[in-house]
């Protein structure tokens, strides 16, 4: 018969054995299941958060704006114009690029140009645009419209075409007398590679206001 004496005993000793067995299932953090000690910093960014850096970066580049710690009215300017360079890398037909892209010079700012393609339909943004008397340019050939399209350039665009294709240009040189229109424009572009996303500078040159040649130094 257990006294009870004995029986306190025996119920300390299981407490004891207990509290030990817990201990023992304590996950190391060598086996792969305990998450102490992660730091997500360590972790490789896949692909698609490369490109959403790089998306950002190109935006504050255009912006002007260098890695320094920015303002509430700067960040807000890039997330602007982060939403909006992804807005037109949503435009996917031929009418709708060229639509968009021969008014875009004449809309006031990022947030007009994001209220223009968040209309639903093509009549729909060119209705807007009539109503505000802001017309495309039809005068492109059909070979320099598809290279716009493209986001390219070649031989004999103007600048107003380069533009559409490009954006504004980080930097603009002129040489010479101005009336001969010898000017240079610089780009800074981000372009995958081996190693992810890498900035490339693009130099186009201009005569007479028509592309005639250019150049990655």
């Amino acid at each position: 018969m257990v006294t009870m004496e004995g029986f306190m005993r025996i119920l300390l000793i299981a407490c004891l054995l207990g509290l030990s067995a817990c201990a023992a299932l304590q996950r190391s953090t060598q086996s792969g299941y305990s998450y102490e000690e992660y730091d997500e910093s360590e972790r490789p960014k896949d692909l698609y958060e490369q490109k959403a850096d790089s998306v950002e970066n190109e935006a504050k580049e255009e912006l002007g704006l260098d890695s320094r710690p920015l303002s509430t009215d700067e960040a807000n300017s890039v997330e602007l114009r982060v939403k909006l360079k992804r807005m037109e890398s949503r435009l996917e037909t031929k009418r709708e690029k060229k639509q968009y892209y021969g008014v875009r010079s004449a809309l006031k700012n990022d947030n007009e140009r994001i209220y223009f393609l968040s209309l639903p339909t093509v009549e729909a943004r060119e209705r807007w645009a009539q109503q505000r008397g802001l017309g495309g340019d039809e005068s492109y050939s059909d070979d320099i419209a598809k290279v716009i399209e493209a986001n390219d350039i070649a031989l004999g665009m103007t600048q107003k075409a380069v533009m559409q294709s490009w954006g504004d240009p980080d930097a603009v040189e002129t040489a010479g007398n101005p009336l001969y229109g010898y000017e240079r424009w610089k780009y800074n572009r981000y372009v995958s590679g081996n190693e992810g996303y890498q900035k490339e500078l693009r130099v186009v040159y201009f005569e007479g206001g028509r592309v005639v040649g250019w150049e990655r130094p």
